[in-house]
């Protein structure tokens, strides 16, 4: 178990000093950045749009702002692979042109923008899969980093219920694996077994998503036995790469979070709020509580406190605004009531 690590909350209009005010109330916890040689802070930059579904810049200024009142010349990488832009034919760097981040290198000393695109150096990570198990690649420049940041929103999930910090660690997997994740695809061997998403051409479930109305891809999905299966699956699979990923410092802002059919195609709400912790667990945990769920109820936080014992997501040391005078409770995705299912055993059917 985690030695009791704090967690922080700030409810505030203001983005930036939000996320200061919370990494300042946990500083003791952030010293082994004074140690650290080379940074990364990873965003969630999973859309094209809505912009309240990407980390916002300004998220990312307060958390180097703040690096650099521990270390003034660290370098420190901004790093990400987007699939929606992957499925688009898009590269991520578009993504970054998109959302204005590109100014953090003529603003920062020593701040880069990376992408993991096109890496062919990887670490694999097994993984299960409806049809078997299998492995998805990481990129393994992964391990250039000593101090990792996962900068990310609360939001509802269409496969894993709810995602945070430690799911957002999945912008290391290689653009062409995510959707593996899921469980839902077969594995990448020339040879291994496949799906009906596998013989389809890459995007065509995010085109769908663009064109057709969610209610509509909802009910499709839940028809679809081998979603029911793969909700079964993607907490296990959450857990295996976060072992390779695991960041070191979750910041969650929720100034804008996001309610109903996530991680994309759902509806904002404002919050106001700022979450931040060493325990990624704990902060996921916070996050979870924040909009309206138990971490229990969230299979790979359950797995990874009581099974892995990565982190713990107690109220204990939890410092800052009262949680319960912020948390409220969002509408589920449409597909909840079959996510909630992922504790019961892996069926044929």
């Amino acid at each position: 178990m985690s030695n009791r690590k704090k967690a922080a909350l700030i409810r505030g209009d203001d983005r930036k000093e939000n996320i200061k005010k919370c990494l300042t109330l946990i500083k003791e916890d952030l010293a082994p950045i004074k140690n650290a040689k080379n940074i990364l802070i990873k965003p969630n930059l999973v859309a094209l749009k809505p912009d309240f579904a990407n980390t916002n810049v300004e998220a990312i200024e307060a958390v180097i702002e703040f690096i650099r009142d521990f270390v003034a010349d660290t370098p420190i990488t901004v790093g990400e692979s987007s699939a929606s832009a992957f499925y688009r034919g898009l590269p991520t760097s578009s993504v970054f042109k998109d959302y204005d981040y590109y100014r953090l290198e003529n603003k920062f000393r020593n701040v880069t923008l990376t992408d993991f695109d096109n890496d062919k150096d990887v670490i694999e990570s097994p993984i299960q899969s409806v049809v078997g198990d299998t492995h998805l690649r990481v990129t393994k420049r992964v391990n250039d980093f000593d101090y990792k940041i996962s900068l990310a929103i609360p939001k509802t999930h269409n496969f894993a219920v709810a995602t945070f910090g430690i799911k957002n660690m999945a912008g290391l997997v290689l653009r062409q694996d995510m959707a593996m994740i899921h469980g839902m695809k077969g594995g990448i061997e020339v040879d291994a077994p496949k799906t009906l998403l596998d013989k389809l051409p890459p995007g065509t479930v995010s085109k769908a998503r663009r064109t057709l109305p969610n209610w509509l891809i909802n009910f499709l999905f839940r028809q679809y036995p081998t979603y029911r299966r793969s909700v079964k699956m993607i907490h296990r699979n959450i857990v295996e790469f976060a072992k390779i990923t695991w960041p070191d410092l979750v910041v969650l802002d929720g100034l804008v979070c996001m309610e109903g059919d996530g991680p994309v195609d759902g509806t904002s709400v404002e919050m106001k709020t700022a979450i931040a912790s060493a325990d990624p667990v704990k902060a996921d945990g916070v996050g979870a509580r924040l909009i309206g769920f138990e971490p229990e109820e969230i299979g790979y936080l359950y797995y990874l406190q009581n099974e892995e014992r990565m982190g713990e997501y107690s109220l204990e040391n939890l410092v800052g605004d009262d949680l319960n005078s912020v948390r409220k409770k969002f509408r589920r995705h449409g597909t909840y009531d079959i996510q909630s299912q992922w504790q019961e055993k892996t069926g044929s059917g």
